[in-house]
């Protein structure tokens, strides 16, 4: 089996709204609100990952909704990955609040 160099991301994984059975994957604190594919893809930028967007998928789960993906560069693990976007997403939308 070979090694992968990227991470796939889902929205879902970081929806503060959706419980861990509906595919939340960080802390519900951690977590937040309703976050946006390009809010994903912003922040992964500004963190350096090389976000590679698949606007068109769909959560496995949830085949009906469109809500897209992204494709990080590997650094660290999955769940360091995804802590440090939902940071970052925190940081975003309080500067575009002030």
């Amino acid at each position: 089996m070979r090694k992968q160099q990227k991470t796939v991301l889902w929205p879902s994984y970081l929806d503060s709204s959706k419980t861990r059975k509906e595919g939340r994957k960080v802390p519900k604190i951690k977590g937040v609100p309703n976050p946006k594919i390009l809010e994903l893809q912003k922040a992964a930028e500004k963190l350096g990952m090389k976000p590679e967007l698949e606007a068109d998928a769909a959560y496995p789960s949830a085949p009906w909704i469109k809500t897209g993906k992204i494709l990080v560069q590997k650094k660290g693990t999955k769940t360091q990955t995804m802590m440090k976007i939902a940071k970052e997403i925190v940081a975003i939308r309080q500067q575009t609040r002030k």
